[in-house]
């Protein structure tokens, strides 16, 4: 299955390629920017056959279902150098905690990272996306 992400390029691309491919239950992913002045990027996976064969109907885990368990990886990941950071630079930390008052004082939600509505948001983008 192939699912388009807009206004990204390959740092999402590549990362998540990365992520996705340490996943038993990959069979194959690939990424591509089909051009370099649209701001897409095309994510390309299929799904390993499962053992027990409980998931989808062929055996197989459900595309979306491993996507977003790779985006919750990644973030899970970006969190932990975030705070590495942050450990090694107290003045990063700081920066982030501006940008978030920030953020905040103008009525952004989410200034911490993705709001539930935002998830919401790309948890519908993703079930809805179709198959190239």
């Amino acid at each position: 299955r192939t699912f388009a992400i807009g206004d990204e390029d390959h740092t999402i691309g590549n990362s998540l390629r990365h992520v996705l491919m340490q996943n038993s239950k990959i069979d194959f992913c690939g990424y591509s920017v089909p051009h370099p002045s649209e701001p897409v990027v095309h994510v390309r996976l299929q799904t390993a056959k499962n053992k027990n064969g409980k998931d989808g109907d062929d055996g197989r885990s459900r595309a979306v279902d491993v996507l977003k368990e790779a985006c919750e990886t990644l973030i899970a990941q970006c969190d932990i150098v975030i705070d590495q950071v942050e450990d090694l630079m107290p003045e990063v930390k700081q920066d982030r905690i501006n940008i978030e008052d920030v953020q905040r004082d103008e009525g952004f939600d989410g200034a911490d990272g993705a709001d539930d509505a935002e998830m919401e948001d790309f948890e519908e983008m993703i079930d809805g996306n179709e198959e190239y």
